[in-house]
């Protein structure tokens, strides 16, 4: 059955405000910002999380892209041109700030090329005490999400294979609830090493990353409990946060669960979301002209926070804004000159692939 999904939506819009949403939590807390509204706007702020939302919205759109092009060669080239290129290029620049801010030689250091090697493959999250003197102590923390999207992109053909010889809705459904499972017995947890190593795999997350493609893969019959209606489940999210979070203290600002209470706040702010992507549908093309920098402001925004530290220039709101503004300008330069091109260079070897004699 053909899915009828708008091919008009906003989903770059919401990457890009869920970009600013990590850029102002890190800002924030990192600087350590001493500012009235600042504090005041984060307050409400920190109920839409902007990586949770990331998950949410690549469930659908990975799941969609598969679904479309499910040859694995095509499919893994074109994951890697949407992820690597603008990666090794913001590490290239990330290793020139640690060799200039670095008091050692870090290059005759064998460590530095383990975690050089690391970031050059899917294990962007291991830093090395030797790098821990910049910034925050990490390089550049934000990209631990990485490593989870490649397993991401690992899953969604194997779930494919499964749900050919299972029904969909239980094999979502069998996955959505171990993840929320895994999430809450490994926050009940004491931590030690195979907890962090579970936190920065999918097994936690999952229940995000599914719910977005449950409804890509029912869209038919699930598409109208969003679509248009981005107002109607705003109203139904802030309810439900004023209700358990503020009225009855349970906190629902973490992607770790920790309480039963978190797990519906996902998915209600996870419909919230998509149904931001089909309503009001021409809204981001509107607002970005088909610019989608929310990759690239979310894999700097952490080098210039880092090295406004390392300058001494922090707790103000010029360090807070000077955060947004070269994080917008590296993000839009990313997007031009790394990007945009390499995503032609998608289309293009994807559209030979399909010229190609068999």
């Amino acid at each position: 059955m053909e899915l009828k999904i708008p091919k008009i939506n906003n989903f770059d819009l919401i990457r890009f405000l869920a970009a600013f949403q990590v850029v102002y939590g890190h800002s924030f807390s990192h600087l350590g910002i001493n500012n009235a509204a600042i504090d005041f706007f984060y307050s409400f702020l920190k109920y839409f999380p902007g990586v949770p939302v990331f998950f949410t919205v690549s469930g659908f759109l990975i799941f969609w892209a598969f679904d479309r092009n499910p040859n694995i060669k095509q499919y893994a080239l074109n994951r890697v041109l949407r992820l690597y290129p603008a990666l090794y290029v913001c590490l290239t620049i990330t290793i020139i700030l640690l060799l200039y801010n670095s008091s050692g030689n870090l290059l005759n250091n064998q460590t530095f090329y383990t975690w050089l090697v690391a970031q050059l493959t899917v294990f962007q999250f291991y830093t090395p005490d030797i790098l821990r003197f910049w910034g925050v102590g990490t390089p550049n923390g934000s990209l631990w999400t990485i490593a989870v999207e490649v397993q991401y992109y690992i899953l969604v053909p194997l779930v494919f294979l499964i749900m050919r010889k299972m029904k969909k809705w239980l094999v979502l459904l069998s996955l959505i609830l171990a993840s929320i499972l895994a999430n809450f017995t490994l926050n009940a947890m004491p931590e030690n090493i195979i907890q962090k190593l579970a936190f920065v795999s999918i097994i936690p997350y999952l229940f995000n990353f599914l719910i977005g493609s449950v409804f890509y893969i029912f869209w038919n019959k699930l598409g109208n409990l969003v679509q248009n209606n981005f107002y109607k489940w705003l109203l139904a999210y802030v309810a439900y946060i004023l209700i358990f979070d503020v009225m009855f203290e349970f906190n629902l600002t973490s992607y770790h669960i920790t309480n039963i209470f978190q797990p519906i706040s996902m998915v209600i702010l996870s419909c919230l979301v998509l149904s931001f992507a089909f309503s009001m549908n021409t809204l981001s093309e509107k607002v970005l002209k088909h610019n989608d920098i929310s990759y690239g402001i979310y894999i700097y925004h952490m080098l210039v926070v880092n090295t406004l530290l390392s300058m001494g220039i922090s707790k103000s709101l010029t360090s807070f804004v000077i955060v947004f503004v070269v994080t917008t300008i590296l993000a839009y330069a990313s997007w031009i000159l790394i990007e945009k091109p390499a995503l032609g260079l998608k289309k293009k070897l994807n559209l030979d692939r399909v010229k190609a004699p068999s």
